[in-house]
């Protein structure tokens, strides 16, 4: 923490992620201020000071506070890890096939109520290597991960926005994947109903077949102009006789 006083009054202003908690982090992360009174409110709220004193001061002061505090709107610098050690145990976020219906129940609610996520989240998911999800610990432990100064668990916030960042590519990889499903011929539906995988199995072979002939149209196109490969047929040659 940086202390900065003017007349009289001294503020504690955080200088980088050791001086925040989680829990604290949480009460304006998700705040977009615009207008510069917007702005003003957000630095008094983070430097917990009112904002009419703040507002009060030399512009200078201002400047010179928002030059300290400039760490919390940069990209999180840490890499992605899974893994949060408090008190010597190490909290592992476990794959996605390892959790259990009723962590993901929970973890929804969480984001709908949107009130201390990040703790939560970390509350739910995270767990000493073995341990089994019980609800009944959620609240201890979103306490004990608030506490945690942020520092200690960039590593593992920045594995969940790996996360994000690889699910919305199968998202849209799958939205791509649905779009060419609905484009598929009327004739080729029906084969992919229930039973109908051995039908659908000997169809995509035709249709590669069709579509390298095509291919092959046009590049001999290409160097014979007057050529016409429509009609062309592979005959066996005839051997004359005697």
């Amino acid at each position: 923490m940086v202390q900065i006083e003017y007349n009289t009054v001294k503020i504690e202003v955080p200088e980088s992620w050791d001086d925040i908690t989680l829990g604290f982090y949480e009460t304006f992360y998700t705040e977009k201020p615009e207008a510069a009174r917007e702005r003003a409110a957000l630095v008094a709220k983070i430097c917990k000071v009112d904002a009419d004193l703040l507002l009060s001061w030399p512009a200078e002061v201002f400047n010179r506070i928002v030059e300290y505090i400039d760490f919390l709107f940069k990209d999180n610098p840490a890499s992605p890890s899974p893994v949060v050690e408090v008190g010597r145990v190490n909290y592992i976020v476990p794959i996605e096939d390892e959790l259990s219906l009723g962590a993901w129940v929970d973890a929804d609610e969480v984001q709908k109520t949107g009130e201390n996520v990040l703790s939560n989240i970390l509350a739910i998911v995270c767990r000493p290597a073995g341990e089994a999800y019980d609800y009944k610990n959620n609240e201890a432990r979103r306490a004990m991960f608030a506490a945690l100064p942020v520092s200690k668990v960039l590593a593992v916030l920045a594995f969940f926005l790996h996360c994000k960042t690889v699910l919305d590519r199968r998202t849209a990889a799958y939205t791509k994947l649905a779009k060419a499903y609905a484009q598929l011929p009327p004739n080729i539906k029906p084969f992919l109903s229930p039973g109908g995988g051995i039908r659908l199995s000997q169809i995509w072979p035709i249709i590669k077949y069709r579509a390298l002939m095509l291919l092959l149209r046009y590049q001999l196109q290409k160097f014979l102009r007057s050529c016409n490969t429509v009609r062309i047929k592979t005959t066996p040659k005839r051997r004359n006789v005697g």
